[in-house]
């Protein structure tokens, strides 16, 4: 019974509405008073006072039954408040659960809009760079030939000419020494051989651009995964041999696999930005060292056919590096270790749709700080049915 009392306390002393203090002080009320019927009770018996102890239990047991009575009341009140508590808590929780599905596909759909406008916008801007480039390309193109076949008509004449007027008037003679006819004669070849080369160059860098646009082909459909990767590191030529002081090497590892069913468009956007990303890691790491180091900023590419009949690819590279904490994150929407105006946090969460939602496949990220980092994409070999 004291310790019912001393319990009874406590609970008194949460409530903070004078109701629900009030019921509870009754209640203690009581409980005092049964403690003390008892008392009384062993009092009497003891002074034999055998008498009053008849009236004295009456007493006790009417207050023992408002007792329960206001127990019981009190007990369903507050098992009543309890459930609508519950109800409150469970009405919050679906709410909350509901709105953050709805905050979810927000912006799911948000970021499928800026991907499928992103894509649309540079495949355009690709598609026509590569045209305007083609058509002088084609017009060098067209015209070295004939530029060949001039030039070697007109060093076929000189040469004639010098045989047949073996010795020419002292103007011609004057003009060929102040012109170095010997040297032109014999670098002319080689110029328009390099002109066909840079040409040739060219148009590889426009086939590429052509290729990672992939605006006039099918959205799903069977591609080389290799070609993808070099269309890209073509593209990002530039930022490979410019970012640095020192050249970025690429190292490139590609075993004999089949082409995948796939969307070779969104494919090279990933590619785009797992490079990219690798670039300003390695861009960061020689910022931070400088000279200190005689390690030369290194990407790997490698790709296998894994025995479960899936593509691995990985890009790994050995620059500044991320936290275990940050890699767990970096597939999060909007979330970027890029200062503020660098980076929108979208390159990697795109590229995580891209390859999980939209080719079944898989990609993760393991890193350390300052020793680099390595993403592993694995995409399925799907095979086609008649009706794709």
């Amino acid at each position: 019974m004291w310790l019912s009392i001393l319990k009874t306390q406590k609970i008194i002393k949460l409530f903070t509405t004078k109701t629900e203090k009030l019921n509870w002080q009754i209640i203690f009320s009581l409980m005092i008073f049964f403690l003390s019927g008892y008392l009384l009770c062993i009092y009497l018996t003891i002074a034999r006072l055998i008498e009053w102890i008849p009236l004295l239990t009456g007493m006790v047991f009417f207050f023992g039954a408002l007792f329960v009575f206001l127990s019981v009341t009190i007990y369903l009140q507050t098992l009543q408040r309890l459930l609508i508590v519950q109800e409150k808590y469970r009405t919050a929780k679906e709410n909350a659960e509901s709105a953050l599905f709805q905050l979810q596909e927000t912006q799911q759909a948000q970021m499928q809009l800026i991907q499928r406008e992103t894509m649309l916008g540079l495949g355009t801007m690709v598609a026509g760079v590569a045209h305007e480039i083609n058509n002088p390309v084609s017009f060098i193109h067209g015209n070295l030939e004939y530029l060949y076949q001039y030039t070697h008509e007109l060093l076929s004449l000189l040469a004639t000419y010098a045989a047949v007027y073996p010795n020419p008037d002292i103007k011609i003679v004057k003009a060929l020494t102040k012109s170095d006819f010997k040297f032109i004669q014999k670098d002319l070849p080689k110029l328009l051989k390099s002109i066909e080369v840079g040409a040739n160059r060219i148009s590889e860098i426009v086939e590429s651009l052509s290729n990672f646009s992939r605006l006039n082909e099918a959205d799903y459909k069977k591609a080389d995964i290799h070609q993808g990767i070099d269309n890209t590191l073509t593209i990002l030529q530039h930022r490979l041999n410019t970012s640095t002081s020192k050249p970025i090497l690429v190292v490139k590892e590609y075993d004999k696999i089949p082409q995948i069913f796939c969307n070779p468009r969104f494919l090279n956007q990933v590619f785009l930005n797992l490079i990219n990303n690798a670039i300003d890691a390695l861009i960061k790491k020689v910022a931070t060292v400088g000279q200190t180091t005689d390690e030369a900023p290194t990407i790997w590419i490698r790709t296998f056919h894994s025995p479960d009949n899936h593509i691995n690819i990985s890009i790994a590279d050995n620059g500044c590096g991320i936290s275990e904490e940050i890699s767990r994150s970096i597939f999060q929407p909007f979330f970027t270790t890029k200062p503020v105006g660098q980076g929108t946090g979208l390159g990697l969460s795109i590229s995580h749709q891209i390859i999980v939602e939209q080719h079944g496949g898989s990609i993760k990220c393991t890193s350390s700080a300052k020793q680099g980092t390595k993403i592993e994409i694995k995409l399925p070999i799907k095979q086609l049915t008649l009706s794709e």
